[in-house]
């Protein structure tokens, strides 16, 4: 449930990014020309957005260290059976 968190907050952060970007473009076409507090916004916009982007980033990487720790831990319940002759294979060829 930790993923849907980090993943639910990294969409939100990319969100809340767009919609600075998109107020910049309002500021920076503007009348008047608002460049300083444009580049100002342009500045925490990208921020915000590379903030969403990582916390997407690290909500997969857990995700899935999550998936691949579940499945080694249930390959190793499952006991190995070796023959006899893969044993002399695996031993090149002495007696076990």
């Amino acid at each position: 449930m930790r993923f849907w968190t980090r993943e639910m907050a990294g969409w939100g952060l990319v969100l809340l990014g767009l919609f600075a970007f998109y107020k910049c473009y309002g500021l920076l076409t503007a009348d008047d020309h608002r460049l300083i507090e444009g580049s100002a916004l342009t500045i925490v916009g990208i921020v915000i957005f590379r903030g969403g982007i990582h916390l997407l980033k690290v909500a997969v990487a857990a995700q899935v260290c999550a998936e691949a720790e579940q499945r080694l831990t249930q390959t190793r319940a499952v006991p190995l059976k070796i023959g006899a002759a893969q044993a002399g294979r695996l031993t090149g060829g002495r007696p076990i």
